[in-house]
């Protein structure tokens, strides 16, 4: 694994929940391994908020696995590249991204932080053929506040492998994370979040 690719603004209606332009073709923006966590045999995640910004947003999103890497891939090579598929959170520093926004800075600082991106257990697609059609979820709570269908998204999952490797070459074990539905918020201090896609169910504790 050399990096985790994320992709943004690849559902409609969180695009418009944000007040946001819908753009001819998704955002990108990568982080680094270093701020993964990754959930294993559906465990509990304990996560750290941050000090540095009063407004965490979860954003719960399929994520995908790169089996094999490459540059320039057309999408038959896209899809061959794809092994596993899991559910994960793109964690935001919203209020941050806003000014940052506004002031028409990059968005580093409010996606890369400390707990910034976790993945659940995976499952091969070669298992889970049929994962667009399949609802993933998100609970806060107890209280579900984002679900939706990877049939949804903008641009597919493999649309979205074939669009980021036209930029960069990719590698065995990047992980690409496909975007986020509408109903994002915040999380505070003392919150759990149960996160649930096919068979993968976990959950992750902030404090």
């Amino acid at each position: 694994m050399d990096k985790i690719v994320c992709v943004g603004k690849n559902y409609m209606e969180h695009a418009k929940e944000l007040g946001d332009a819908i753009p001819e073709k998704p955002v990108l923006f990568i982080k680094p391994k270093s701020i993964l966590r990754a959930a294993i045999d559906h465990e509990e995640l304990s996560l750290v908020i941050p000090q540095v910004s009063s407004s965490l947003h979860f954003e719960a999103e399929i994520v995908l696995r790169l089996d094999k890497g490459g540059f320039q891939l057309d999408l038959k090579e896209a899809e061959k590249a794809i092994g596993a598929v899991s559910i994960g959170l793109d964690m935001t520093l919203r209020e941050l991204q806003a000014k940052q926004k506004k002031e028409g800075h990059p968005w580093t600082t409010s996606k890369v932080f400390v707990d910034s991106a976790v993945v659940g257990p995976w499952l091969r697609v070669s298992e889970f053929p049929n994962y667009l059609e399949e609802k993933f979820t998100f609970s806060l709570d107890d209280k579900v506040k984002q679900e939706s269908f990877g049939k949804n998204m903008t641009m597919s999952p493999v649309e979205c492998v074939s669009y980021i490797s036209k930029f960069f070459p990719l590698v065995a074990g990047d992980l690409i994370f496909t975007g986020t539905p509408a109903g994002v918020g915040p999380v505070t201090s003392g919150q759990r979040g149960v996160l649930s896609f096919g068979s993968i169910r976990y959950s992750v504790l902030w404090s």
